[in-house]
């Protein structure tokens, strides 16, 4: 219960503030849920889906349908969008004790490896925000756990083949590792699925039905459409990106460069657990057991579906989290053995340095990160709305200073009506995200400044980059500045004009 406790701690506080700002995939996932709880229909109008169309590309909505009630009851808001990953991440962490247990029969390790996720950087970081990613440790772990209690009652092999279906419709990443891995666990349990032989036959069929349904999408033009974007089949390319999962630069001190995924001085784990995984590591290795051969499938899969994409990617590698944290409760658990015995020294400087590496993630976390991160969070963009909804005039963003679907910003923060959106032509919502080109007297609009006509007259706001409002001097109307919007570190990162011919 008390790492529970923990868990929460590191994942509940400041969660609508911190991260900071509020990106688009998050606005997406959020008022496509919203959309489904009011109208049974994404933000496109499709009912139901298996898979929702977001900026161009299909995700699979199940994350989306799990926000859902949590919009429906919180409103539509950004606490309510990232509660769900908080309380997923906290189940993750219990499932995983029980998981550890299941295989070693360890309290204090079990302990220890639930007590690691739950502090976990790479872990917390995918729990605090709307990224769907997070359901894939949860529904894997539970999925194994499920079928190592089958080993004893095959009942349970079906529950885990439902679980591992899911699997697949949680992250893009399971579509590779989930049927890799069961691959994988066949060949290791082949003489248990061999005795209880109905049971293996009816798992089977309940996960390969499923996987053949999926697939059937996955295969499509829009099931294909992220992959061809970022799959690189170079042989060399992937060998390399595959090996920069287990380099210490990713693991325990630059992590993802990506400042969504990770904090500035941090890797994905912590320093001091550059002790702790080879130690756990270590131990595993000497004790010949079947059920550390789960492990270390577990580990030659991890970075499969992140490595062909190129560089260290640590929303793609997310399976791993659970993985080191169960090698740095062995560690631990190591560390207390030897200090029992002998080495004191070493184990009771290993928990100083833990402790102060803890308490220094969360200075970075709660203090240095939201003064640094705002641009990658889309920071402004709820200001900018908040202060348009106030104001009579069409809101034009410059398309050239933002590299953000400002119309997913316009739709989630004035919690326009899905049924409304719904009714748009098809043709304008494939115009650069929406909103392009519609009637001068409708709110928001993406479009260059240049190109802005007041042929109709009205008064227009501006939303630019401060370094492009030079641009205004090549245009035909008047402008003046109105409002400034600054990050919280005191940059300022957004600037609102107020445009028109008759001002």
């Amino acid at each position: 219960m008390l790492i529970l406790v923990i868990a929460a701690l590191f994942r509940l506080p400041f969660l609508a503030s911190n991260p900071v700002g509020f990106h688009a995939d998050e606005a997406s996932t959020g008022y496509d849920a919203y959309s489904i709880w009011e109208t049974g229909r994404d933000q496109h109008g499709v009912y139901f889906p298996l898979f929702a169309r977001s900026f161009g590309e299909y995700n699979e909505a199940l994350h989306r349908y799990l926000v859902a009630p949590f919009v429906g009851v919180l409103g539509l808001n950004e606490f309510a969008v990232r509660l769900p990953n908080a309380l997923l991440g906290i189940l993750t962490v219990w499932v995983l004790y029980h998981l550890v247990l299941k295989l070693w029969g360890q309290v204090p390790v079990a302990c220890l490896a639930g007590l690691f996720l739950a502090i976990s950087p790479w872990h917390v970081q995918f729990s605090r925000w709307g990224a769907r990613a997070i359901l894939l440790p949860l529904f894997f772990c539970l999925a194994l756990l499920l079928f190592q209690k089958g080993r004893v009652r095959p009942l349970y092999w079906i529950f885990s083949a439902l679980i591992f279906g899911l699997a697949l419709y949680s992250y893009s990443s399971a579509r590779v590792f989930v049927p890799l891995f069961l691959i994988g666990l066949a060949w290791l349990y082949w003489h248990d699925l061999k005795r209880w032989k109905v049971g293996t036959l009816i798992s089977g069929c309940i996960f390969l039905a499923i996987l053949v349904g999926l697939f059937q999408f996955w295969v499509t033009p829009e099931g294909m459409s992220r992959a061809r974007e970022l799959v690189n089949l170079d042989p060399i390319v992937f060998a390399y990106s595959y090996a920069t999962y287990f380099f210490p630069k990713f693991l325990f001190f630059h992590g993802d460069p990506n400042l969504r995924h990770s904090l500035l001085g941090m890797g994905q784990l912590y320093h001091f657990e550059l002790v702790l995984v080879p130690l756990g590591f270590w131990r595993l290795w000497q004790r010949k057991r079947a059920e550390n051969k789960v492990l270390w499938l577990w580990l030659a899969l991890y970075p499969i579906p992140a490595a062909f994409t190129g560089e260290p990617h640590a929303i793609r590698s997310l399976i791993g989290a659970p993985l080191f944290a169960i090698f740095s409760g062995w560690g631990f658990y190591v560390l207390w053995e030897w200090s029992k015995k002998k080495y004191r020294t070493v184990a009771k400087g290993v928990v100083l340095v833990g402790v102060f590496n803890v308490l220094l993630y969360l200075k970075l976390f709660y203090v240095d990160y939201p003064k640094y991160s705002g641009w990658w969070w889309e920071y402004g963009m709820k200001e900018v709305i908040a202060y348009a909804e106030e104001r009579p005039h069409l809101c034009v963003l410059h398309t050239h200073g933002f590299y953000t679907p400002f119309y997913i910003h316009a739709l989630f923060f004035s919690q326009y009506p899905p049924e409304e959106y719904q009714k748009l032509p098809a043709e304008l919502k494939e115009k650069n995200w929406a909103f392009l080109n519609l009637p001068f007297n409708d709110k928001y609009l993406n479009l260059d400044v240049q190109d802005l006509s007041f042929d109709d007259g009205g008064v227009a706001l501006l939303v630019m980059h401060p370094e492009d409002v030079g641009i205004l001097d090549e245009v035909a109307y008047k402008w003046r500045e109105v409002h400034r919007i600054y990050d919280l570190s005191g940059v300022e990162v957004i600037r609102i004009i107020e445009a028109g011919k008759g001002m």
